[in-house]
């Protein structure tokens, strides 16, 4: 059977025991940002913010050069409204990264609250029956940070967006890690 594009299992194991050193060197990499930005999240929330404004503001001057090459387009004029908006945004946030974090704290309590919910009554339906435990679990985990962020709005917004991806850097690190070593374990045993 396929794993991935075509991959098949014996393949995938061959791809990741020649690469576990790469495997382990960005996981490590990830699980040292991630503790700095879990130890100093005011910082790792300014320059987070920071660097989605800078996106925000590339993928504008993308969007409205698009909008300049296709004239006979309908989307055109669309196109360009959504390109001045991410632009404003940028700038915006950019001017002022600490406000932009408010905000943006603001919209992830929000996501976070509606994801756990769906969750929640997904696990409690038919169609969850098979994965209820996990479901419930997530769905009361999603809730659980909305109601933190929303309880300590807005003065979390200083290090909840920084504690969050440094979490997730760090989580992700380690699972990087764990394959990585998982493959090199796999390579001395076969």
């Amino acid at each position: 059977m396929d794993i991935a594009e075509g991959m098949t299992e014996e393949r995938l194991t061959e791809v990741l025991k020649k690469s576990s050193g790469l495997l382990l060197a960005v996981g490590i990499l990830q699980v040292v940002l991630g503790t700095a930005a879990i130890l100093v999240p005011q910082v790792a929330t300014v320059v987070g913010v920071e660097v989605l404004a800078v996106m925000l503001c590339i993928s504008a001057v993308a969007q409205g050069f698009l909008a300049t090459r296709v004239p006979g387009w309908k989307g055109t004029s669309l196109l360009a409204v959504a390109a001045l908006a991410s632009l404003a945004v940028g700038i915006l946030i950019l001017a002022d990264p600490l406000e932009g974090a408010v905000a943006i704290t603001l919209l992830v309590a929000i996501s976070c609250g509606f994801e756990g919910v769906s969750r929640l009554i997904l696990g409690l339906s038919e169609a969850g029956a098979n994965s209820r435990g996990g479901l419930l679990i997530s769905g009361l985990a999603g809730v659980l940070v909305s109601g933190l962020l929303i309880a300590q709005w807005p003065e979390d917004a200083v290090w909840a967006i920084g504690l969050l991806m440094g979490v997730n850097l760090l989580m992700g690190g380690a699972a990087l890690a764990g394959i990585a070593m998982a493959a090199r374990r796999d390579s001395t045993s076969g």
